[in-house]
C-alpha cells in the first residue's frame, strides 16, 4: 500500500471538524482537545503530519519540533537516547556495559547540540498520538503505522531536522513498525512499558470476587490501614476539580523529586488542562480532617481514565497506593469504566497491583560521525529497559531488530 504525507503548515490547528478521528477517539491523547493543549508548549513547536491514500486522509500524526536543546526530556530524541532516568537504567546493565554506556553518553553530551533540531512523532502522555479515520479496520491502522518510519524521515529532512524519532509505539504495531524502520536507517529502543488495569467487573463486590487470593489481601490491607489513618475519598469532576490545594500539592510533589516546573508552570499547564478538557477532568482526592493530602488527576474517555499527574502531601505516606491503585478501580468499575491507564514507570507498584505492563518502542535516527555510538548506546539503554521488564516479571517481546 502507497501512501503519502504532508507537513502542515505551522498555523494549521487540525480539528475534529477537520478530521472526525480527532473527535472523542477512545485515547485522550488522540483527541483534538489533547492537541490543543499540548499546542500551548512552550519547549516544542508542534506540528503535524497528514498521511493520505489516494487522495484521502487516513490518519494525522503529531510531530513535536525542537530547534535547541532543551526540551522535554520524553519528546527530545538526543536528550532521551542518551539520559539514565526511567527509560534508561544504566544500573541494570551488566559491569562491562555499564562501563561502555557511561564513555558512550559522556562522549555523545558533548555533540548533542550538533543533533538539533530535532522532530519526535509523539505525543505529551508518552503516546504516539496517532489519530486515525473511524471506518479504517485494525489492518489498514497498521499499515499506516508500518508506513510512519519512512514518511517521518521524509518530514525531518523537510524541516531540517538533524535526528527523529518516533515514540511510544505499542503491540501488534511495534514488529510491523520495526521492520520497515529498520530499513528506513533507524534503531529500535525499548522505552519502558505503560501500565493498564483491564476492568470487566461491573460492581466492587465481581472486582474483589475475581481477584487472586493473594491481591485481594493486599488491597484489603491497603485499604484498611488507609481508612484506619483517617482517609476519605472525595471526588470533583470537570474544570473546577483543579483548584488551589491541587495545585499546591503538585507544586510540592513536584519539588520533592526534583521534577522541574514550580508555581508558575504548574499553574499554567493547569489553566490549560481546564480550558481545553475541563469537562473530561476527575480527581481522586484523599482527605483528612477535611483537608485535602492527595491527588491524582485523570482525563477520562467513555470507557477509559488516563492518568494525568499526581500529589501527595508528606503527611499522606500510605495513601498513594490505595488512592491510586484501589480507590480509583472502585470508582471505575461502578462508573462502567472498563480500563485504567496509569503512565509509564513505576513498573513493581503496578505489576503487583494488577496492570498489565504493555511495552512501548521507540525507533530514533541520528546522522553525521556520532551516529554509530548512538546506535550503540540505544542498544544498551534498550537492553537495560528490557532487563527492568524481566525482573518485574513482564517481560516485553522484542521486537524483530532487537532479537539476538
Amino acid at each position: 500500500m502507497s501512501y503519502t504525507a504532508r507537513v502542515l503548515p505551522a498555523d494549521l490547528r487540525p480539528t475534529a471538524r477537520d478530521f472526525r478521528g480527532l473527535g472523542n477517539p477512545d485515547t485522550i491523547w488522540e483527541d483534538a482537545r489533547w492537541c490543543r493543549f499540548t499546542e500551548r508548549t512552550d519547549l516544542h513547536e508542534v506540528r503535524y503530519l497528514r498521511i493520505e491514500e489516494y487522495g484521502h486522509t487516513v490518519a494525522l500524526a503529531p510531530l513535536l519540533l525542537t530547534r535547541e536543546p532543551g526540551g522535554l526530556l520524553f519528546y527530545d530524541p538526543p536528550r532521551l537516547a542518551t539520559t539514565a532516568g526511567a527509560m534508561a537504567e544504566p544500573e541494570l546493565l551488566d559491569p562491562a556495559d555499564r562501563e561502555r554506556w557511561t564513555k558512550l553518553t559522556e562522549a555523545l553530551a558533548t555533540d548533542r547540540a550538533d543533533h538539533y533540531p530535532t522532530v519526535a512523532l509523539a505525543t505529551f502522555g508518552s503516546h504516539h498520538g496517532v489519530a486515525h479515520a473511524p471506518d479504517r479496520t485494525p489492518g489498514q491502522r497498521l499499515a499506516v503505522m508500518a508506513a510512519l518510519p519512512g514518511l517521518l524521515a521524509d518530514a525531518a529532512a523537510e524541516l531540517g531536522c538533524r535526528s527523529s524519532a518516533l515514540l511510544y509505539v505499542p503491540e501488534p504495531a511495534a514488529a510491523e513498525v520495526d521492520r520497515a524502520a529498520t530499513g528506513a536507517g533507524y534503531t529500535a529502543a525499548l522505552l519502558g512499558a505503560e501500565g493498564v488495569a483491564q476492568l470487566t467487573a461491573s460492581s466492587w463486590e465481581e472486582y474483589l470476587a475475581g481477584l487472586s487470593s493473594r491481591r485481594r489481601t493486599r488491597l484489603r490491607k491497603e485499604l484498611k490501614e488507609y481508612e484506619r489513618s483517617g482517609f476519605r475519598t472525595v471526588i470533583r469532576r470537570g474544570p473546577e476539580a483543579i483548584d488551589d490545594e491541587v495545585v499546591a500539592l503538585q507544586v510540592a510533589h513536584r519539588a520533592k523529586y526534583g521534577l522541574p516546573g514550580g508555581d508558575e508552570r504548574v499553574r499554567r499547564d493547569f489553566d490549560g488542562i481546564r480550558a481545553e478538557l475541563g469537562e473530561s477532568c476527575l480527581v481522586l482526592g484523599a482527605e483528612w480532617d477535611g483537608e485535602l493530602l492527595g491527588f491524582v488527576l485523570f482525563l477520562r474517555t467513555d470507557e477509559a481514565l488516563f492518568a494525568r499527574t499526581a500529589g501527595f502531601a508528606p503527611q499522606a505516606q500510605g495513601c498513594y497506593l490505595a488512592l491510586t491503585y484501589h480507590e480509583a478501580a472502585r470508582f471505575a468499575v461502578e462508573g462502567g469504566i472498563r480500563r485504567i491507564h496509569y503512565g509509564m514507570a513505576a513498573y513493581e507498584a503496578k505489576f503487583a497491583r494488577g496492570c498489565e505492563l504493555q511495552p512501548r518502542w521507540g525507533w530514533f535516527a541520528f546522522h553525521g560521525p556520532d551516529a554509530d555510538a548512538y546506535r550503540e548506546a540505544l542498544a544498551l539503554q534498550s537492553h537495560s529497559i528490557e532487563r527492568r521488564l524481566e525482573r518485574v516479571g513482564a517481560p516485553a517481546t522484542p521486537v524483530p531488530s532487537r532479537r539476538s
